[in-house]
């Protein structure tokens, strides 16, 4: 099985050892995806008994197409395609099934984590402009935005700012849009999650 190691050197690049993952998704056949992200730079496929399949990135961080630098979140939509937050490349990546690049998106700013919708037979891919923990100068006045998006990249629309004061969001981590209409994004230096009813 899968060992996480909490101390010592990166583990290798292999099949069936993580250093630090950040994110687990499923697809409707339910396969396992696993963003492998701090001290490792990839994405892997296992089958629903544990069986590795397929991965994408490695070790180091790169900023090529199927290459991360901290890959942060991902989802999957019906039609089992993996996006991938790419949070140190300031990007999203889209994949197929088997880990194969598809796309990138890359103006919507830090990309710390996304969520595709379930609920209605449309789906819609949240994405944060996450403004960055260690807030360097200037970071606050271009991010702190939630998009919300077609999955082939088109903006429909987008909300919100940098502060801590609600309703601005300070790092938004992660985030639920099972209902594309209700989302619960959770921000790691406010210590809050914040319910937004967005208008249709």
């Amino acid at each position: 099985g899968a060992v996480a190691t909490p101390r010592g050197p990166n583990p290798p690049d292999t099949n069936y050892t993580f250093c630090r993952p950040t994110d687990v998704a499923w697809d409707q056949q339910g396969n396992i995806f696993v963003a492998d992200g701090y001290c490792n730079n990839r994405v892997l496929k296992y089958s629903p008994d544990g069986r590795f399949i397929a991965k994408v990135g490695g070790n180091l961080p790169g900023k090529g197409n199927e290459q991360f630098s901290l890959p942060h979140a991902l989802q999957v939509d019906r039609q089992v395609n993996v996006y991938v937050a790419d949070r140190g490349n300031n990007r999203y990546q889209v994949f197929d099934n088997n880990l194969k690049f598809k796309a990138s998106y890359t103006n919507v700013g830090t990309a710390w984590t996304d969520c595709i919708s379930t609920d209605g037979d449309h789906q819609y891919l949240f994405v944060s402009n996450s403004n960055p923990n260690d807030n360097p100068p200037g970071s606050w006045d271009k991010t702190g935005q939630i998009y919300k998006m077609e999955l082939d990249g088109t903006v429909l629309g987008k909300f919100g700012h940098a502060g801590k004061i609600a309703p601005g969001f300070q790092v938004v981590h992660m985030m639920d849009c099972r209902n594309p209409n209700v989302l619960f994004p959770g921000e790691i230096e406010s210590w809050r999650v914040q319910k937004f009813v967005l208008g249709k």
